[in-house]
């Protein structure tokens, strides 16, 4: 298992690059600001990114998940019911998607936006159990994502 952890102040936030060493693949989760970085930690792990996921879609909507899926080849991934005007992968609610030893199993979990979703990752060279989940902006150390209604 391989993973890079990105944190961001403009917005405040964390994205993830992970993936499976063996197989040389993985996805980079709700990336934000400029795709170099994502792009030059994909190619030191000797990583292919195959799957950008973006969480959520925010109110103020960022080009960095977009911008980096195009430049890596890479599927840009969304929850299955995202009412978005640009294409994108529509994932389901429990859907695995394959990288190599890992799994990115996506978790629909509405709240802070209707379209939500969590990424549960399991490193099957370590158990068949999950390894961590990521929560996008709905559970944050001291805090946790609110909802916005929708205009």
């Amino acid at each position: 298992m391989i993973i890079r952890q990105f944190l961001h102040q403009e917005p405040v936030g964390i994205s993830y690059l992970f993936g499976c060493g063996g197989r040389a693949t993985g996805p980079s989760s709700t990336p934000v600001g400029a795709i170099e970085p994502y792009l030059r930690a994909a190619e030191a792990a000797g990583m292919r990114i195959h799957f950008v996921i973006d969480t959520h879609v925010s109110c103020r909507p960022s080009l960095a998940g977009r911008q980096l899926a195009k430049a890596a080849g890479a599927e840009y991934v969304l929850a299955a019911h995202a009412q978005v005007s640009f294409p994108f992968r529509g994932a389901l609610d429990e859907e695995v998607l394959p990288l190599g030893n890992v799994a990115a199993k996506v978790l629909h979990t509405p709240g802070h936006t209707p379209e939500h979703v969590c990424i549960l990752v399991s490193d099957r060279t370590r158990a068949d159990e999950p390894w961590f989940v990521l929560t996008g902006h709905t559970l944050m150390v001291g805090d946790l994502g609110r909802s916005r209604a929708r205009r």
